[in-house]
């Protein structure tokens, strides 16, 4: 009997020590609940962060994206400025051009070169201004043969009438 008390104090006693030492390792569910929570919790730490960080690069990107656009925007509007304005510079020669060709056909009835080197006589130059009017002439060739003005035949014309 006396073995059979020792091995029941032994038993207690080591059932006392384990006790203690769970206590002391404190393996508790609560214990091993609270720590796997916090090793979940910094997983889902992680995670986020990695989100974070892929969210920020996704917007970086499309800030660069649409800084490109914004510089093709702009660049097409100074194109299309620079083509408006050549066009508005093409409309105002054309016009110009139109102008000029009709001062040019105004012109054609000017005599742009008077040679003052031909000087005929004044009886010679109404002579022959009357030749030339009954060949048919008209005034303007009449004003390039003799190299006078065209008020001029007209005078000399007049004065044929009268």
């Amino acid at each position: 009997m006396v073995m059979g008390f020792i091995l029941i104090i032994i038993g207690a006693l080591l059932i006392l020590l384990n006790i203690k030492a769970i206590k002391k390792a404190d393996n508790s569910f609560s214990s091993i609940l609270k720590r796997e929570e916090s090793t979940v919790n910094r997983d889902y730490d992680v995670e986020i962060i990695s989100i974070r960080k892929d969210l920020a690069e996704s917007i970086f990107d499309i800030q660069k994206e649409m800084e490109e656009i914004k510089a093709s925007v702009l660049d097409i509007t100074n194109k299309e400025n620079t083509i408006n304005y050549l066009e508005s510079i093409e409309e105002k020669i054309e016009k110009d051009d139109i102008i000029t060709n009709d001062i040019k056909v105004e012109d054609k009835n000017i005599i742009s070169e008077i040679n003052f080197a031909y000087k005929p006589e004044k009886i010679n130059k109404v002579d022959e201004v009357k030749r030339l009017v009954q060949d048919g002439f008209t005034d303007e060739e009449i004003c390039t043969k003799m190299f006078i003005g065209k008020g001029e035949v007209l005078l000399i014309k007049g004065l044929f009438k009268s």
